[in-house]
This record gives C-alpha cells, structure tokens and sequence, in this order.
C-alpha cells in the first residue's frame, strides 16, 4: 500500500472565499464572525462508518469583554471637542462612540445573537452531516467553562440539537471544575509568567511602532495634532480598531470600518495576530511553552475517545465550549496544518501564520471517529467544519488510523510535559 504524507501549507480558507466576509473582516483576526458555509460538502466517503465525534468549541460572537478601548477613545473625544478640533468625521465618530456606550451597556462579554447563530449553525450541520450517529436515543455529554458566554453558547448548540430530534438524551454542566481542561492559560505558573513579563514583550512592541502609522488616521479625526504624546496617539488608535473590529459581531447597525484605509487595517491586524501568535502559539521566542500548556486538554481528548471504542462509554458526542486561548494552542500541539511552525522574524509571521483562520469566534475542532469495512478504527480532524492534516503518515488521507495518531499525540503530550517541567525549573 503507498503510504503518501499530507501537510497542509495553507490552513483552510483562502482569503477569497471567506464567505460572507468582507474583505477586510478578516483583519478583525480572532474578532471575526465565523465564516459562512453557504453549501454543506458530504463529508463521509464509501465504508467509512462514523460512530463518534469529540468537539471543542470557542463561544459565539460577542459584545467587548470590557470598556476600557471605549473609555478611552470616548474620553479623547470629548476632550477635543471641548477644545474645538474635532473635525466633522470626529464628531461624527464621537455620536457614534457615545450610542455605543449606550448600547453595550450590561452586555460587556456576552454572546451576542450573531454568536447564538453561529453556534446554531455548527451544531445543524452537525446533525446533518452525521445522522448516523444521532439515532436510538443517541447521548451526548457537554462541559463549558464558567464564563457566561461559553454556557450560553453550549445552551444554544444543545437546544439546537434537540430541537432537531427531541430524542437526544444529553447530559450538560459548566463551572470552574473544568478549568485544568478548559482554562489552562490561567493556571499554568511558568506560562503566567511568560505572557505578563516574557522576551516576547519588546519584540510585539518594536513591531507596533513600526507598523502602525497613527498620523492618518488622527488627521481624519482631529483637526489639529500634538495634543496628544506619540504614545498616547498610539494607544487612542489601537482602541479605535479594536472597537470597529468587534462591531460585526454584536449585530449593531454601525460601521467604523470608513475610518481606515485597508493598509491601515492590515497593519493593525499584523500587530494582533503576531501577538496571538507570540502568546498562543509556537513562536519561537515562547519556547513551546504556550503551546504545551494545551496537553491535559489533548490527553482528555484521547482519554474520551478510547473509552467509547473500547465499549466503555454510549456517548455518541462529546462537547466542549472554552475559549480562542484554549483553541489555539490545542491546535498547534496537535499540529494541525503547520499551526505549530516555527517563524523567527515578526514581518513573516503574517504570512504563514493567520489568527482568523484558526480561531475565528465560535472556532471548533472535531475529531470524528470511522470504522471501515474490516472494522478498522479510523479518525478524520476537522478545523472550523474543513478536513486538515496532521503530520501523520496515511493512504486515506482526510483519514487516518487512530492507533498512529494516538501514538503521535502522546508523543506531543510527553513533549508538552518535559516543556513544562524545565520552565518550572526556570522560574523557581
């Protein structure tokens, strides 16, 4: 049998058919709504029978997590307007600001409808991919963490399920008992460490000042400049874009995205996602370390995958909902697609690496568990709904067999710990 190796140089969607994306939404980075699926692939191939599917999934599109960026740019406005050198686009953008400060009022962090619809979506497609399993009373076992958000958004998936088939017995629960599985990022010392005062600091912020260009845009603004110190114009900016990225996601009818050239765009999301990249990721500078923390998650994974082929468990579904945090780095220590790729120099990471195509909200991951005509156990891995390779050999690629990616996962995992270990050795 020809053995063929598969790497995905590209993760999922070229930016051309993010659809129903504008073409600068994806600069949101992992603000971005999920993409639409406007056709709905068959995604199980002759003999493969699936018999299990094991899920993480980020919560739905949200409102800002908290009025700091709106404070702030709203406090820059109202300050220039009491000195008269707003111009007319400010002033249009300070009633903007203050309608906003209205309207996210009580809402700070929660699932917005867009998010309840985005999850609705995954979880009806969920269904219809894979009727097979959802038969006889099928069981389905869901956790989320204590974040409201993530709750709502398994309530959402859930109640679309059983809307569909009233049948489903499905078990659910949230709270801080999952936090070693599913909020990792907190508990972890060395990786604590690492994100408040690690060597990816003045690398992340060297890139900043080179790459955005405030001038332009404060000219839009105000009539006249140097009020503010280049660092303060700085910051007023960076709350400025991360206000207009997050607005498609709250379903509100308002647009900020005309305040900014596409350049001007793309070197904001440059800046983001090297640090998501620096922070989650397998940059170089991290050392692994952001990604190894993801290996509790990845052995739980397999842990509830072996217990149903072995007749141990009837769940025909597990279901997670956690956070970009907990996405990303699962992501990369399984080796999706090169999300683990090692880019030393910060201009490149844009390049090869895209926070938006791996962790978009309501980003999922699903492994989906087949067996084949002799009664052979195969997994197929799904990012955000698409098939993905894994730096596993295979004939049957998007399929492999699960005894050799399993072996490769612990070998990740044994990995992962001896990371851990030498970065607690570091910091005792």
């Amino acid at each position: 049998m020809k053995t063929i190796m598969i790497f995905l140089a590209v993760l999922l969607f070229p930016v051309a058919s993010l659809l129903g994306q504008s073409e600068i939404q994806k600069y949101a980075g992992t603000a971005m709504p999920y993409p639409s699926i406007k056709e709905l692939p068959i995604l199980n191939h002759e003999g493969m029978v699936p018999f299990y599917i094991n899920h993480l999934g980020r919560h739905g599109a949200r409102f800002p997590t908290s009025g700091k960026a709106l404070e702030k740019v709203r406090n820059g406005l109202i300050l220039a307007k009491q000195e008269k050198r707003l111009t007319a686009k400010g002033l249009e953008l300070l009633a903007t600001i203050l309608q906003l400060s209205d309207n996210f009022k009580d809402q700070w962090g929660k699932l917005s409808p867009i998010g309840e619809q985005e999850q609705k979506g995954i979880a009806e497609r969920m269904l219809t991919r894979y009727p097979e399993l959802f038969v006889d009373s099928a069981r389905i076992e869901a956790i989320a963490t204590y974040v409201p958000r993530c709750i709502n958004s398994m309530d959402v998936f859930l109640s679309s399920m059983k809307k569909c088939d009233s049948s489903l017995v499905i078990r659910q629960s949230a709270g801080e008992q999952y936090n070693t599985l599913l909020r990792f990022f907190d508990l972890n010392k060395p990786y604590i460490h690492y994100k408040k005062k690690g060597d990816w600091i003045p690398l992340y912020e060297s890139f900043v000042r080179d790459k955005m260009t405030v001038t332009p845009v404060m000219k839009r603004i105000f009539l006249t400049l140097g009020q503010e110190t280049e660092l303060e114009s700085r910051e007023f900016v960076m709350a400025l874009f991360s206000i207009a990225a997050i607005l498609p996601d709250t379903g509100l009818p308002f647009d900020m995205k005309d305040l900014f050239r596409n350049k001007e765009w793309y070197n904001y999301w440059q800046t983001q996602n090297l640090r998501q990249y620096m922070t989650k990721s397998a940059a170089p500078v991290g050392g692994m370390l952001p990604v190894a923390i993801a290996w509790p998650l990845l052995s739980e994974f397999i842990q509830t995958t072996e217990r149903v082929i072995h007749g141990q468990s009837d769940n025909r579904v597990n279901l997670r909902f956690a956070h970009a945090e907990t996405v990303i780095p699962l992501v990369a220590l399984m080796g999706i697609g090169k999300t683990d790729i090692q880019i030393t120099t910060s201009d490149s990471v844009s390049i090869y690496w895209k926070d938006y195509e791996i962790a978009p909200m309501a980003a999922n991951v699903q492994w989906v568990l087949y067996h084949d005509q002799n009664g052979q156990v195969w997994i197929k891995i799904l990012l955000n709904e698409k098939e993905v390779a894994i730096p596993v050999a295979t004939s049957r690629f998007p399929y492999y067999q699960w005894e050799e990616v399993r072996k490769y996962f612990e070998q990740r995992i044994m990995m992962s710990k001896k990371i851990l270990s030498n970065s607690l050795n570091e910091i005792d």
